[in-house]
């Protein structure tokens, strides 16, 4: 997720899914602390903006994916190259210049071993509230899946939703709100087609959020609202807080 529209143009983003088991969640931090360091590497050449680790509730073994990592980059090119190929042994070897080929190939092979990689989903900013907030390790944010049923779906969510989360923000309930667009997977068959966002600096703002209620709006805002929920289907709503964080 990103914070702000790049000066040049939009932010492409990769979220991979990631199914860790029980016996490989201390395996699997392990591993992706070894991946931050490389992932540092990449920020430095300016081949990608950041890269975000999120630990995933509800987190139970037979509710899917766990951990969520996000890959910012500035273009849609600089995304799709990184997907076609990536020099990783290069950038562990600067990362970890005191590491022996065989102790790097252990990496390699346990990060095969900690987990699966559930999916991959290639993503474009559309859209977000106006402020100031900073990403700060422990945060949380709240992802709902979207699959949009009719052209008006994105200039629902900007010219009758975005307004309301707009409020939220300026009056402290939450602190910054975003829309998401997939580029891929793509077609009829594709579970989702968009992702509203929207972050929070802690659990508690969350829980405070949760339990506000909802809807006490003027009668037009109300009708539009309805209106504008006919556009998508509300697939599911996942949370997650930030345990690591490389810019």
């Amino acid at each position: 997720m990103g914070l702000a529209v790049l000066a040049q143009g939009k932010l492409y983003l990769l979220f991979e899914f990631m199914e860790v088991h029980d016996e490989n969640a201390s395996e699997y931090l392990d591993v992706e602390e070894f991946w931050s360091g490389i992932h540092q590497q990449r920020v430095a050449d300016k081949s990608i903006l950041g890269w975000d680790l999120w630990a995933l509730t509800p987190a139970g073994s037979k509710q899917g994916s766990n951990y969520l990592t996000v890959t910012q980059f500035s273009s849609l090119q600089k995304m799709l190259e990184a997907s076609g190929g990536l020099d990783i042994m290069g950038y562990a070897q600067k990362a970890n210049p005191q590491m022996s080929e065989k102790d790097l190939n252990a990496m390699m092979d346990k990060t095969v071993h900690s987990r699966d990689i559930a999916n991959q989903v290639f993503i474009e900013e559309v859209d977000q509230t106006d402020d100031n907030f900073k990403m700060h390790l422990g945060m949380v944010v709240t992802l709902d899946v979207m699959k949009q049923l009719d052209d008006g779906y994105e200039k629902a969510e900007s010219e009758i939703f975005k307004p309301i989360h707009q409020q939220f923000v300026n009056s402290g309930k939450s602190g910054h709100w975003g829309l998401m667009r997939t580029i891929l997977p793509a077609g009829s068959e594709a579970y989702g087609t968009h992702i509203a966002y929207s972050f929070f600096n802690d659990y508690e703002q969350l829980a405070k959020y949760m339990e506000m209620p909802m809807g006490d709006w003027d009668n037009k805002t109300q009708i539009a609202v309805q209106q504008g929920l006919k556009t998508r289907d509300w697939k599911e709503k996942i949370i997650g807080h930030l345990v690591k964080m490389v810019r």
